[in-house]
């Protein structure tokens, strides 16, 4: 169609070529298309040649108006109101809260890089603090706590410190080891219960109120505190025959004593004759004369039921047991295990059994065992503070004063509050 209107032919008239000439102009597509004229000389015509005499460039001599758009205003609403029958509706208003807020949790420092928080710390002495609370004055209350807060902390540190040293000195093939025993141990409880890990933890819960994870941490700790222990300080602990000689020598008193009698005294008022008729009636039934002291109205020494020890000075006969003639007379003449009575002492009426009279003495080789016991305990005890103090300065650790005076306030709010008596005159 474009080439059929854009071309013609040499039998067409010059009229009608000029008017098709003219209509191709308004075709894009015959832009720069040759047309053959007459004498078959080909022209090409350019847009151009179709423009009015007016110069593309000339401007218009007036130049249009063109309202520029207004921006719409804001939109306006009627509110809408609704009205009903009835009382007013009160106003509804952010609820005042019912009481001080409480501190839920707490990290009061670290041991290590190991947090501790105030709810896990405080749950063991949680009980005893309340309890305590309730029957003390504050002046008592808060030195005891402190006391008991100070000495938590401190066995806190030193398993740890001591479970971290453990820890560093493994070697992987140790702790891998160590893992495969853990876990030999945990099986062992399972097997326990039948196989039931579920039951395992019940039980485990109910008997020693702590989880499973708990229970493998706690053992964790008891192995490697124990391994440490043995490694560092038994193993530099001696105890020689020596040592064990020199203690029995300075402790002598103690391993030969001298002779003592034990003597019970009972004494009530003589004015009293329903107290002495039942001293009478129960030893006449042949009741233990240590029960009827203890559970009869003596009023002397009533808390130990009236029992004596008292240092031989010399023979037997000639100790002064008591302040009177007669209680002294009386106890002369007993033997061991004898009992005397009822006798009038004043205003009194007393009973009296020499229960023992102890006279022997322990020799260094009956008591040698229980020397070396003791020397152990205190040399590993001295070790083991030797020992902490080298962990302690290369350990990081929150100050033990700040984080015992955190965890009293946290214990006062919580366990004393308003329950303190007021403070002892």
């Amino acid at each position: 169609m474009k080439n059929q209107a854009c071309q013609t032919n040499a039998g067409l008239t010059p009229a009608w070529a000029l008017a098709l000439l003219a209509g191709s102009a308004l075709l894009p597509a015959c832009a720069r298309v040759p047309i053959l004229s007459a004498s078959r000389a080909v022209r090409v015509i350019q847009p151009e040649d179709f423009v009015p005499g007016v110069p593309a460039e000339q401007s218009p001599t007036e130049a249009w108006a063109v309202d520029s758009p207004t921006p719409p205003g804001p939109a306006t609403y009627q509110p809408m109101v609704s009205v009903r029958p009835g009382p007013p509706v009160p106003e509804v208003r952010d609820a005042a809260p019912v009481e001080a807020p409480v501190l839920v949790e707490s990290k009061i420092g670290d041991v290590n890089g190991k947090p501790i928080y105030a709810s896990s710390f405080l749950e063991p002495l949680a009980d005893r603090l309340r309890a305590e609370a309730a029957q003390m004055p504050a002046d008592r209350w808060a030195p005891f706590a402190r006391d008991q807060i100070e000495r938590r902390l401190e066995e806190i540190i030193t398993d740890e410190l001591l479970r971290a040293e453990a820890l560093s000195r493994l070697t992987p093939e140790q702790k891998q080891g160590f893992r495969a025993f853990l876990d030999a141990l945990n099986k062992e409880r399972i097997s326990q219960a039948g196989g039931s890990r579920a039951l395992a933890g019940r039980r485990l819960s109910e008997k020693e109120g702590i989880s499973e994870d708990e229970f493998i941490r706690r053992r964790e700790q008891e192995a490697l505190i124990r391994n440490t222990l043995i490694r560092e300080i038994n193993t530099r602990v001696n105890i020689s025959w020596r040592d064990i000689r020199q203690r029995y020598r300075r402790d002598w008193n103690l391993y030969n004593p001298p002779p003592s009698a034990t003597l019970r005294l009972i004494r009530i008022p003589t004015a009293d004759t329903a107290g002495i008729q039942a001293v009478n009636d129960a030893l006449a039934a042949n009741t233990p004369f240590d029960e009827v002291a203890m559970s009869s109205a003596t009023n002397y020494k009533p808390e130990q039921g009236g029992l004596d020890q008292i240092p031989l000075e010399g023979s037997y006969e000639q100790t002064t047991f008591y302040g009177s003639s007669v209680l002294n007379e009386k106890a002369r003449s007993l033997e061991r295990g004898q009992w005397t009575g009822p006798f009038e002492m004043g205003t009194q009426t007393a009973w009296l059994k020499l229960e023992d009279i102890t006279t022997e003495s322990v020799s260094i080789y009956d008591a040698q065992l229980a020397i070396n016991d003791q020397l152990l305990r205190e040399r590993r005890n001295e070790e083991l503070k030797r020992f902490l103090d080298r962990l302690e300065r290369r350990a990081s650790f929150t100050s033990l004063a700040d984080m015992r005076e955190r965890l009293f306030q946290i214990a006062q709010t919580r366990y004393a509050g308003s329950s303190l008596t007021s403070p002892t005159p």
